[in-house]
């Protein structure tokens, strides 16, 4: 299961070498569904029907803030590169940093032959979306299904976001998904 989502094994491995998180975290790749907490209800009060108020951010912005929690509107696409963005059996995907707004505008594949942009988006973080239920736990459910989402999709995500340096993620304690756009 680890090889599915590598970059959250990987968060998960480096939270626990620099000391944070609590020793009641269960690691996705020892994770049941039966384990992993609260059970997502099926009423979409976490699918935002607007877009959010305030800045959106990327996940080099929030890298470039410092390693302390802050609250955000999070943007980005949903994508893990050649692994699944999805956590299987939780309410967690990986979202990637979209390309700088106004540039290339006008060429939808503008960011893929770009050099410039290419090597500015291969270097920015990931960000690992969770959304937790009031024990601390992450929700079980399909993300796709339960928050109607696919990978490729432009999100923004409500919630706390903080960055790891050990692993170059953020981390998205998430409230909300507004999705933007299919692929």
């Amino acid at each position: 299961m680890m090889s599915r989502f590598p970059y959250a094994a990987a968060l998960l491995t480096g939270l626990t070498l620099v000391g944070c998180g609590d020793s009641s975290e269960t690691s996705f790749e020892n994770a049941s569904p039966a384990s992993l907490g609260s059970t997502a209800t099926q009423d979409g009060s976490l699918v935002l029907t607007e877009m959010p108020e305030g800045e959106i951010v990327t996940p080099t912005e929030i890298k470039e803030a410092g390693t302390d929690e802050i609250s955000v509107v999070l943007g980005g696409r949903i994508d893990a590169g050649a692994a699944d963005p999805f956590q299987p059996g939780q309410l967690a995907f990986m979202i990637s940093q979209l390309p700088d707004e106004g540039h290339g505008e006008d060429d939808p594949e503008h960011a893929d032959n770009c050099p410039f942009c290419k090597r500015k988006l291969e270097n920015a973080p990931r960000a690992i979306v969770q959304f937790k239920g009031a024990d601390g736990s992450i929700l079980e459910g399909d993300a796709r299904q339960s928050l109607a989402l696919d990978k490729g999709d432009i999100v923004y995500v409500t919630g706390m976001a903080q960055y790891n340096p050990a692993v170059n993620t953020v981390m998205v304690n998430a409230k909300g998904v507004f999705r933007k756009s299919e692929q």
